[in-house]
């Protein structure tokens, strides 16, 4: 089935284990395995006398890949040297990974229950619109953010829920983090404003690619490398897909920002593909830059 939204909620509790110099990577790592998730997005984040949790580095899961797992993840921790698990261990989630805890009857019946919710999500999100601010300058208040006006005003009035995402510095990891965990928020469309430019500081494309291998992009306009502070050929925007959330890189200037999201409104309520929709928004903001080869 498709993929769920974890909607923020990625802790793991796992309750009746108990350390004894035990290596927690390991933990985190057979748990990952067992829930056919990458190794490196799970992380063992608290441990107590009689229960440890995991958090969930990642927006949404494969629900039947998690369902009913409760057993295999024991048995996987049961074989790591330095863990001992109680014979009425349980595992439990407030959210979606709750499932890994049930029945494998139980399990068949929420996974039917979760591809109706699944429809219900998806419909609430496409309307709910997140706006992130990238750039050192914004985090330390040295200029105002304009962007989330403009895109209140005009996503507001195409009907939409606008949201602002918050401000995030120029790091590559950070922004990828804020976005990931908007679009576990429950965000159909994150658009994100400034850092595409051809500076070594502009890290927002860079950011979307760790989430999004297949990032689609569309080039502005060219530099040469070494001319004044390009360590870049070009400026690009870029469209991300993290499950059904789209995520649109635009650049920094309000006007720019103006100019793409009539074109974003149609496009989106069109379901259009990603590269027909970078390049719709390339269209009218490559007139506002200078091209150079």
């Amino acid at each position: 089935m498709p993929e769920v939204q974890l909607l923020g909620k990625t802790e793991i509790w796992l309750h009746g284990i108990h350390l004894d110099n035990a290596d927690l990577e390991e933990i985190a790592r057979a748990a990952a395995r067992t829930l056919s998730l990458p190794e490196d997005k799970v992380f063992t984040t608290d441990v107590r006398e009689d229960h440890i949790v995991l958090d969930v580095l990642v927006p949404r899961v494969d629900f039947e890949a998690v369902a009913g797992k409760q057993p295999e993840i024991l048995e996987a921790l049961g074989k790591i040297p330095g863990v001992s698990i109680d014979e009425n261990a349980e595992i439990h989630s407030e959210g979606v990974l709750g499932i890994i805890g049930t029945t494998r009857d139980q399990a068949a019946s929420a996974v039917s229950e979760a591809k109706r919710m699944e429809e219900q999500i998806r419909k609430y999100a496409s309307g709910r619109v997140a706006v992130v601010a990238t750039g050192a300058e914004l985090v330390e208040g040295n200029v105002k953010d304009t962007n989330f006006e403009a895109a209140n005003e005009i996503l507001g009035a195409a009907g939409f829920e606008v949201v602002f995402g918050g401000a995030v510095g120029d790091s590559e990891k950070e922004i990828a983090g804020l976005v990931s965990r908007l679009s576990g928020d429950g965000f159909g469309l994150i658009i994100t404003t400034g850092g595409v430019g051809a500076e070594d500081k502009d890290r927002t494309l860079e950011a979307l690619q760790i989430l999004d291998p297949g990032l689609t992009t569309a080039v502005l306009a060219h530099y040469k490398i070494g001319q004044g502070r390009h360590v870049k050929d070009s400026v690009r925007i870029g469209v991300a897909t993290l499950g059904w959330t789209t995520v649109i890189s635009l650049p920094g200037p309000t006007h720019e920002v103006r100019l793409a999201l009539p074109v974003i409104i149609e496009k989106i309520k069109e379901g259009t593909t990603p590269a027909k929709l970078v390049e719709a928004i390339a269209v009218p903001l490559r007139a506002t830059l200078p091209h150079h080869h």
